[in-house]
Order: structure tokens, then sequence, then C-alpha cells
């Protein structure tokens, strides 16, 4: 066991006891070494668990590139896939604009710069006129679980070297390739050489002669009206990231390097895991020697087998001896003999022992001096430190002596590892707590998303959990989101939404429900006039109503009913503003949408196709229907006439208040009749005449002399006009009664 831990095998009983508060110093000791063993084993092992993930990714990229023989990103590509087999294209009608442009082979340098700058353009589907509605249909439908943008592309008419002629020769567009016998090939040309038209420059100086759009090799970037930026994130500048090219071998033979590289990475992980897994097996083997080394063997006498062994074998010789002789004398004398080379030995091993004592002191203080030594180097480095507050918290220490300093050194030590340990734990929980809510604001559930649509793209720059050195990234969208102040437009925006909830929906509901109110009071005040006049008077009286009954519609019913949603449940609706928002989003936007329909609003807003009308004829006398007009195909001219008139003179009578006593001398009640008894016969054209006696109206006729009999009985003025020599007009002002008396003379002439 001794032997084991490098002890000596044989010791002296003060050696003895020096061992022994060894291995306990040297257990505890173990103790803090097992502990770092174990965090450099736990972090190899994440570095190897990390290796192997990342190199399980890249395969599983290198597997999609090979499929896909694209640089672009693997979920962009799914979802093009996606698209492709809805709408019925190819790739090559479909294609990204990535696929379609590469980095010149003598241009290489600039390959870093020109994907920062074109990256986001190069992501871009360009999708032709014949596939645009369907595209549109199968995005607008889908939920796509990523992000695609897509450029409209109606053809392309070329103005020859017109938008290209003054193209400097550093321009961005000359360090690229165009893919050959592509039908997008000059639209794209086109495009860069207006939109990225970026000045490729060698140093600062030239950098700083430019006002606007130009970039160095090292990725330095000057856009319009004055922004720079310069973008060095290990995931931005990656060379797997980059997506122009028309075919991915370059990336896919830089990926299988890269996996190469993590393969033999991997190994050493793995034997360096090993190596460790050894080294804790040893120290753990002396700290158990140590241990037992200490608990086991508390006194000397336990191993002192050789102080015992001589004893006996000497009293074994000399009852031998004894045995032997009886010359007791001569026995005696060679005891004494015996005795005295005994006492020879003994005093030379005490002296061995003293020496070695002496040894042993001599060490033990040199021992103390090198503390002492290394102990005053600390003191040293503690003079320059504020160690007030570490004395306030562990005042324990201040007691510390010389028989005590290596156990209290020993106990400081093992807490303080317990406290290391542990805040390493609680740190790797807060990184693993981290990570997960990174891949939780990265990748919101999707009731998240679809609350928030541009949320992807707002935080697709962020770094991943991956890359936790950047996490300041996160701070900083914190901060700026505290300085926006949210939660106070959001208040803002609450106070609208509830006013235009309560307030402008209900207004708008109103209007129409005013609108449609209002139609029923006209209509039942114009039947309050069209019952005093007779319809009919021949054999007996009758009188006309409107009737207005709900048109069966299915358009209306949908609009009401919408209409109707929208107005909020005050003790339904939840109180926060996401129960506003879930009313706004269930019932008002629905309508809003159905609204942007221009002609369906057309047709629904019409309060007045709400109803259908048609008009029924009662007997005076008994209120019993008689006749219902549902249409006028069914009637006469004079029928409808008839109808028409008497409808017209109600509403004449409810528009100014007039009764059949309003006889009032400042009563107005002037109206004039144009060829009034064209297609009617007699009967019919002296119902007009009879109505406007009812209606109290003053009237004026306008009619051909041929049909002056059917009025003249009712008229009091005539005002005749005469035509003379097809070139003049006469007019004649005379009473009925001097007209009828030169009737004659007027007609003939």
């Amino acid at each position: 066991m001794a032997q084991s831990i490098e002890f000596n095998i044989n010791p002296s009983e003060e050696t003895f006891k020096l061992n022994r508060d060894l291995a306990r110093l040297k257990k505890t000791e173990l103790s803090v070494s097992l502990n770092a063993e174990d965090e450099n084993l736990r972090q190899v092992k994440n570095r190897r668990d990390s290796i192997i993930e990342t190199k399980d990714e890249l395969v599983e990229t290198i597997q999609t590139l090979q499929v896909n023989k694209s640089n672009i990103p693997i979920r962009e590509t799914e979802i093009r896939e996606e698209i492709l087999q809805y709408v019925g294209a190819t790739k090559e009608e479909i294609p990204f604009i990535g696929e379609l442009i590469r980095i010149n082979e003598n241009e290489r340098q600039w390959e870093l710069s020109i994907e920062k700058i074109l990256h986001n353009f190069a992501l871009r589907l360009i999708v032709p006129e014949k596939y645009y509605s369907k595209v549109n249909e199968y995005v607008n439908k889908t939920n796509l679980k990523g992000r695609i943008i897509y450029q409209r592309y109606r053809g392309y008419t070329s103005f020859g070297d017109l938008a290209i002629k003054n193209i400097a020769t550093n321009a961005l567009i000359n360090k690229l390739d165009f893919k050959p016998k592509n039908p997008y090939t000059d639209w794209l040309e086109e495009v860069i050489s207006i939109q990225y038209n970026y000045a490729c420059v060698n140093d600062l100086v030239e950098f700083n002669r430019y006002e606007e759009k130009a970039v160095t090799k090292e990725g330095l970037i000057k856009f319009a009206r004055g922004k720079h930026e310069k973008d060095d994130r290990p995931h931005i500048s990656r060379k797997e990231n980059f997506i122009l090219g028309w075919d991915n071998k370059d990336k896919i033979r830089l990926l299988q390097a890269e996996v190469r590289e993590l393969q033999e990475k991997e190994k050493v992980a793995i034997n360096e895991i090993r190596l460790i897994d050894l080294k804790v097996k040893s120290m753990n083997n002396k700290k158990e020697a140590f241990d037992d080394l200490f608990k086991i063997y508390t006194k000397f006498d336990d191993i002192d087998w050789q102080t015992f062994a001589k004893d006996i074998q000497e009293k074994e010789v000399l009852k031998s001896i004894l045995e032997k002789t009886n010359d007791r004398v001569q026995a005696l004398q060679k005891q004494l003999r015996v005795v005295q080379d005994s006492l020879k030995k003994v005093s030379e091993v005490e002296i061995f022992n003293k020496s070695q004592e002496i040894f042993n002191i001599k060490k033990l203080i040199e021992d103390v001096k090198k503390g002492l030594n290394e102990n005053n180097d600390l003191l040293a480095k503690f003079d320059r430190v504020n160690v007030v507050d570490f004395e306030k918290s562990n005042s324990e220490l201040l007691k510390v002596n010389y028989s005590n300093i290596k156990f209290v050194q020993s106990e400081f030590q093992n807490s303080t590892s317990d406290k290391i340990s542990k805040l390493i734990g609680l740190r790797r929980e807060k990184e693993d707590d981290v990570k997960l809510r990174i891949n939780s604001f990265k990748l919101p559930d999707e009731n998240i998303t679809i609350r928030f649509k541009d949320w992807r793209s707002d935080v697709s720059r962020l770094p991943d959990s991956t890359h936790l050195e950047f996490i300041n990234e996160y701070q900083s969208l914190l901060k700026q989101l505290i300085e926006d102040n949210l939660p106070k437009f959001e208040k803002k925006f609450n106070e609208y939404l509830q006013e235009t909830i309560t307030h402008k929906v209900g207004d708008f509901r109103m209007f129409f429900e005013n609108w449609a109110y209002s139609i029923k009071e006209n209509i039942r005040h114009l039947n309050e006039s069209l019952k005093e006049i007779d319809f009919r008077n021949s054999d007996f009286k009758t009188y006309i109503q409107l009737v207005s009954p709900n048109r069966i519609n299915d358009e209306i019913k949908e609009f009401r009913a919408l209409l109707n949603s929208a107005i909020p449940n005050i003790r339904e609706m939840d109180a926060t503003i996401d129960g506003r928002k879930n009313h706004f989003n269930n019932h008002i936007e629905p309508l809003i949408a159905k609204l942007e329909k221009e002609d369906w609003r057309k047709r629904v807003m019409e309060v007045r196709s709400w109803f259908s009308y048609k008009a029924e004829e009662f007997y005076k006398e008994t209120n019993l229907k008689f006749k219902t007009y549902e249409n006028m195909g069914q009637l006469s001219g004079g029928e409808k006439a008839q109808l028409t008139y008497t409808i017209l003179g109600s509403a004449i009578a409810y528009q100014f208040g007039l009764t059949k006593q309003g006889l009032q001398s400042d009563s107005f009640r002037f109206i004039a009749i144009d060829e009034a008894f064209k297609s009617q016969d007699e009967d019919k054209a002296r119902y007009l005449i009879t109505l406007c006696k009812q209606l109290h109206l003053q009237l004026l006729v306008v009619t051909p002399s041929d049909n002056i009999h059917i009025v003249e009985n009712d008229i009091s003025f005539v005002h005749f006009v005469e035509r003379k020599e097809e070139k003049y007009s006469w007019l004649y002002d005379m009473p009925i009664k001097q007209f009828k008396e030169k009737r004659a003379n007027f007609i003939n002439q």
C-alpha cells in the first residue's frame, strides 16, 4: 500500500506519524485535483459531442447539396420544390437568382464581399408571368414553415447598352459570371448593373473618394445615404454559407474537408477522454490508498513487526542455550556479551533513527520555508487587491495558525471547489436555459409567427444558440425594445382598437340600420298618404299600400351577419388587449376583407336592395286586400301610369306635408306635366287630373291641342302656342272660357 503511493515501506515511528498527516493532506489535494479532472472531462466530452453534432449536420448538408446540386440553403430549396410540384414547373423555369450567377474565377478575392452584398437578392425566386397566379395561390394558402421571396418576371425588353454603357471597370458586375443560355440572363445583368452598382476598391483611400456604393475586399460596405456596414460574424463569413453559383461542387469539397477535419478532432477528443479516464482511475486508487493508510493503521505498533519478531527470536535462542548447558556462569557471560553487542547495535540504531529524524526535520523546515516563500508571493499579489470584503466574509480564516494551516487550507479549498463546481453547474444550467430561450426566440410557436408576420425575418440575422459569445446582440435588441417603449404604443393601439371596436364599428353598423329604418318609415308615411287617395273609384273605392319584405339574398344575409358579429359583447370579450385583438381578427377583419371586394361592396351596401317592393290594393270600405302588384309586366300602359302617378303623388304629399285640407294661402303646390296623356286612354288620363285634385295641386299640363278636351273641364287658364311660317311662335294667354269660345279659330289655323 505504501509502495503504491510512494511512501517509505519501512518507516520509523516518527516517520509513520508524519506519513499519516501527509496521507490526510494528500487525500485532500487529490479531491481537489479529481474535481478539476472531472470538470476537464466534462468539457472534453462536451467538445466531442459538439464536434459530432456539427459533423452530422455537415454530412446532412452535403447529402442535401449532392441531391439539389445547388448552393441555396436547405429550407429554401424545400419550399421551392413544394411550389414546383404545385404549379407544375421546373427548376429551370423558376430558379433562384443565386443559381444564375457566380464569382469569376479570377476575382475570388472579392467572394466574401460580393456574397454579403448579393446574399438576400440571390435568395429570390424568379417567377415568370405564366406561373405567377398559381404561385401566389399556393404561397398565400400554405404555412411555409420558413421564408421565401420571389420576383415577378413579366418578360424583358432590352434597351441595348443604354442601361450599362457607363459601367466602370471596377464595378461589381464585372466580377461576376452569368449562367449561359439562360432566358433571365439579360434581365439579371441589367438589374445588378443598376441596383447593385457597387465599386470594388482596393484600399481606403479609393474607398473614401466614393460618396456611396463602394466595397473593400475585407467586406466594408458603403451604402447609399451614408450607411456603412461590416459583418464579420462567423456564420456570415463561413464559405459553406455562400450561395452564389449554378453548381455546388466547390462547396461540397469544402464541407467534406471540414468533415474530415472534424473527424480528426473527434479522434483527438476521444483519445483525450481515454487518457483522462485512466488518470482519474489512478487518482481514485491513490485517494483510496491514502484514506486506508490513514484510517486502518492508526498506531505504529500495527506495522512494527520487526521489533516483536526480533525479541521472540532472541528469547528462543536464549532458551536453547540454557537448555544445552548447565554452566550458568558461562551462559551468563555469553549472554552478557550478547547484551553488550545488542546495546551497541541499539545505540547504532538510535543514532540512525536520530539522524533520520534530523533529516526529516530539516526537510520539514525546507518545506516550511518553501511554503512561506510561496505564501509571501501570494500575499504580495493580495497587496494589490482589496481583501477587506474577503476577510469579512471569511472571518474564520483570521484565526489560523501554523499547526492547523494545512487543515484549514484544505477545508477552505474543498469548500471553494464545491462553490466553484456549483457555480460552474449553475452557469451550465444558465447556458442551457439561454440556448433553449434563443431557440424558442428564433423558432417560436406557430401562433407567434401568425400573430407577428415579420418575426422570422427580423430575427434571422441574430446568432443561433451555438454562438453564445454573441449574446450581446440579444442584449442590444432588448435595450432597443425597452428604449422604443413598445408597451406605450401597445397601450395607445389598445385604446385606439377599443375606440374603433366600441364606436367606429358601431357607428358603421348603425348607419345601415338607420338607413333601413328610414326606408321603412318613408314607406309608412307614404302609405298614410296613399290611404287617402282613391285609386279606383268606379264600382267601388280602393287605395294602394306599399310593402317591403326583406329580400332573400345570401350576400346581404352574410353582410348583415358580419356587421352584427363585429359589434363586441363587452361581457363576453376578454378585457385584455389580446381579447380585443382576437375579436378584431375573428370578427372585424373578415368584414374588412369582404368590403375590399368592390362588386360585393356595391351590392350589399345599397340598403334599398335589402328589400323587395310591391304594391297592394285594398278595399276602402273593408280594408281587405283586393290585388297585389309585384311587377309592371302584366299591366297595360295606362295601368302602369295610374299606379306610378298614385305612388308619385303620395310621395309629393309626404315630401311637402300636404293634406286634403291643405289649402293654406302660403302653400306652394305647383307641378308641371309634359306629354301627360301620351299613350294613355282617356279614363286613365282623367285619373291623373282627379289625383291632382285630391292632393290640391296647382297643375301645368303640356299637351297637343288634340288632347286638350281631356282636361279642359278641370283647368282655368290656357297658354296656346301657335307656329307661323315654320319660323315664328306666337303665345296667346286667355281664360279657358275664352279659349272655348275661340277654339275653332285657333285649332283651324
